[in-house]
């Protein structure tokens, strides 16, 4: 995490030095920037603390991933099965549980509050500033940019580490 906040200020500051002239879009950046770290930073937050406590249906069990990925062993020796046999028993699984048990485990780390203070925080600021008439939609979108760059950058940069 210590890695993306050094790139994403990295990134800001790039973004800083090119609007250092106009100060509305750098206002409107800067303001993007802050609301969609807040976001990410409590969505970082909420999903970790999901996993610590148990909660998160996946703790780094690689099997647990394989079962996601081919649940009816395509890849395997197991073909016993026609494609649309595997497909009507998908589907009937998928009716049976549903999305709803993993949205009932994992639903602490989507409504954690310091990504709901991001997501108002973006709101309240984005009304304030259409209603000062200073809002800038290049400068805006620039500034929410930063983040989605420094997770690109990351995941280019460190590709070696996983």
């Amino acid at each position: 995490m210590r890695r993306f906040f050094t790139i994403a200020a990295i990134l800001d500051l790039i973004l800083v030095a090119l609007l250092f002239t106009a100060p509305v879009p750098l206002l409107n950046s800067q303001i993007a920037f802050i609301s969609s770290l807040l976001v990410v930073l409590g969505s970082y937050w909420g999903y970790a603390g999901l996993v610590k406590r148990g909660r998160f249906p996946f703790n780094g069990d690689r099997d647990y991933i394989q079962r996601l990925e081919d649940p009816y062993d395509v890849e395997g020796e197991n073909h016993s099965k026609s494609a649309k046999e595997i497909f009507e028993e998908e589907r009937r699984r998928i009716k049976r549980s549903g999305n709803l048990k993993v949205l009932l485990t994992t639903y602490q780390g989507f409504f954690s509050p310091l990504r709901l203070l991001g997501y108002l925080f973006l709101v309240v600021a984005l009304l304030a500033l259409v209603r000062r008439g200073i809002f800038d939609p290049f400068g805006f979108l620039l500034g929410l940019g930063v983040v989605p760059a420094a997770a690109l950058v990351l995941s280019l940069l460190y590709v070696e580490d996983r």
